[in-house]
């Protein structure tokens, strides 16, 4: 750590990654946007991509289980009959995708893809946009969890990927982008995400992360909390 205007700043990766305050934020890993049978990968293509992605991804969170990390959902829902969506929403999705709805709450499409469904007690949080941090809860929810590093996984790394990762910075988080665990169906688009993105940021590799959870001992270090007053008089 280093003290900057006396603030306590985390300085190296290892300390932006300790598992005592880190958590994977996994992002639109559902079946219309990376299962091959899926609505935006049917149209817009990219299906092998899609694949090697999930199981990139169903790998990582497999492991940073193992490692006690926590791990939290985020999903793209369209309502039915563009309930969610304003004229601005729209005319930015057909130039996107060239799909006005997709995903659409309560269809298989909305679905998380086989391998990369959350399990028991693990938190899901619901967008309609592409920020996991636009018109939800995960701000409070990563405060109340005392989380401080968000490590980012998942689909399209120029759109609500790297949303996200800008927001989770502009939320006043530590943010990684785990660069092998996301991916786009046009991997020009993925690249030069990436290159901004690495300009800005934390962006690490799979291996790279999990080598730190590995080594690190979350038992011996446990980050100072502030005193809380309940107004109590002793």
């Amino acid at each position: 750590m280093q003290e900057i205007f006396g603030k306590m700043v985390c300085e190296s990766i290892e300390e932006v990654l300790h598992p005592s305050w880190s958590a994977i934020l996994s992002i639109d890993m559902q079946n219309d946007l990376v299962d091959p049978e899926g609505l935006l990968v049917k149209s817009c293509g990219g299906a092998e991509l899609m694949q090697e992605l999930k199981l990139r991804v169903a790998g990582f969170l497999h492991e940073a289980r193992e490692l006690g990390i926590t791990v939290i959902h985020a999903r793209i829902v369209d309502l039915p009959s563009g309930q969610s969506d304003s004229p601005a929403y729209l005319r930015s999705k057909a130039r996107m995708v060239n799909a006005l709805s997709y995903a659409v709450d309560g269809t298989w499409g909305a679905d998380f893809c086989d391998g990369c469904q959350p399990l028991k007690d693990e938190i899901v949080v619901t967008k309609h946009r592409g920020s996991a941090f636009i018109g939800t809860d995960l701000d409070q929810i990563l405060r109340s969890n005392g989380i401080k590093t968000v490590v980012i996984v998942g689909e399209q790394t120029p759109g609500c990927v790297e949303a996200t990762y800008r927001d989770a910075a502009y939320f006043d988080y530590y943010s990684v982008l785990v660069e092998d665990c996301v991916a786009a169906r046009d991997p020009a688009l993925h690249e030069a995400s990436i290159m901004i993105q690495k300009s800005r940021g934390d962006v690490c590799l799979m291996d790279q992360v999990l080598s730190i959870w590995r080594g690190a001992a979350p038992s011996t270090y446990i980050p100072a909390q502030p005193e809380v007053s309940f107004g109590l008089t002793r």
